[in-house]
């Protein structure tokens, strides 16, 4: 977590509230949160520390997530189900969920804490639930439901609420509905981890350089913008390197069983009886009557043998086609870097929230880009694209 800087970035707060804690004796106090860090013990034994922050707010706590949004959806699956189940009133919650920005920073006592409104909103997320009940903001909604269609059926919208400071918010109520059953944890290969730390250290590069060109005379501010470009060279070389290496084993295999060629058969011996008659003198009248010279077909014939079935196989089979499906030579790429996230609409249509959309392949043509954020006004962008070609849109809400 002290790597992260104290930066802006967007992440999953999950904000509970206890019901009527300031109402309750000490005594009673100290028996339901106990009863509640338990259940939240729990709920985060397989979430590593590094991506995740606890905040005790007295009556309550306010977890943020770093990492996987879907850390947020199963905290608030085992609420609700450990509401469902014990069917006892000394502990009733009301949870928000929200995904939205923040920042890290030292509190007081030096230990880590997170400000912004992506915390702020779930709050008054929170506020709008009801006993027992789960709620969350449109943002995480729609990043959730991108993820997998079994997450989107367990929401189920419940409207637009207003806050205390007149700002609005959709959201989304969890039902009661199973929870999918979620995969293991996937671990990162050395591409992927050499990748993201490169992309840490264009980052940190990144800032580096803003800071040095508000402060440094053109000469710096040359010498800034070559180094940047010298980072952003490597990283795309480290990415093309490692899509070459799974393409030319992925080419390799399927060309080595496309390509097998059987032994070739070995040519028919002659018949027996032109053996013997070769040494000896001429055969007799009576055996060339006997045994006439086969028609001219016929050696043809004997000399060309039947194929074995595998060589059949191989022959018939059809060329692979792998890169002509995978890289299809009509589309080009948008690549976007929205800070601190927005919604992006191509034409009118939704295609979802950035971040964690960073790709998006559309085919050769002119596309009307917009890209939304509640609290500021929108950014529009028309673009032409052309095949093979990659269009990168930076934009960052002020």
């Amino acid at each position: 977590m002290s790597n992260r800087g104290n930066h802006a970035f967007i992440c999953t707060v999950v904000f509970i509230d206890i019901v009527e804690y300031s109402r309750k004796s000490v005594t009673e106090q100290m028996q339901t949160k106990e009863q509640f860090n338990a259940l939240l013990a729990q709920a985060l034994a397989d979430v590593p520390n590094n991506d995740r922050i606890i905040l005790d707010t007295g009556d309550g706590a306010a977890i943020s997530f770093l990492g996987d949004p879907e850390e947020g959806l199963y905290l608030g699956l085992a609420l609700r189900d450990t509401q469902n189940a014990s069917g006892s009133d000394t502990l009733r919650l009301r949870t928000g969920i929200n995904l939205g920005p923040v920042r890290l920073v030292k509190d007081i006592n030096n230990q880590p804490n997170v400000i912004g409104d992506g915390i702020n909103v779930a709050q008054r997320v929170m506020s709008f639930a009801e006993i027992n009940q789960v709620l969350a903001s449109r943002s995480y909604y729609e990043v959730i439901s991108a993820l997998s269609a079994d997450y989107a059926q367990l929401f189920n919208f419940e409207g637009a609420r207003t806050d205390k400071h007149v700002r609005e918010h959709e959201v989304y109520a969890l039902g009661n509905a199973p929870a999918p059953a979620r995969e293991p944890r996937a671990k990162a290969g050395p591409a992927a981890v050499h990748a993201a730390a490169a992309i840490h250290t264009l980052g940190f590069a990144t800032t580096q350089a803003r800071t040095q060109i508000m402060r440094r005379p053109p000469l710096a501010t040359a010498l800034t913008v070559i180094l940047i470009l010298g980072m952003a060279i490597t990283l795309r070389l480290t990415l093309r390197s490692t899509d070459t290496v799974t393409s030319v084993a992925t080419s390799d295999t399927v060309t080595g069983v496309a390509t097998y060629q059987p032994p070739e058969p070995e040519r028919p011996a002659l018949p027996p009886t032109t053996v013997e008659r070769l040494p000896s003198a001429p055969a007799p009248a009576p055996v060339v009557e006997a045994e006439p010279a086969p028609p001219p077909t016929a050696p043809v014939a004997e000399a060309k043998p039947t194929p074995p079935p595998t060589a059949k196989v191989a022959k018939k089979s059809p060329p692979p086609r792998v890169r002509e499906e995978t890289a299809p030579a009509t589309t080009g790429t948008v690549r976007l870097n929205i800070i601190p996230w927005g919604e992006i609409l191509i034409d009118g249509n939704k295609y979802g929230v950035a971040p964690p959309l960073r790709d998006i392949a559309l085919k050769s043509g002119i596309y009307r880009i917009e890209i939304r954020n509640p609290g500021f006004a929108s950014y529009l962008q028309v673009v032409e694209i052309k095949a093979d070609e990659e269009i990168r849109i930076r934009h960052r809400f002020r």
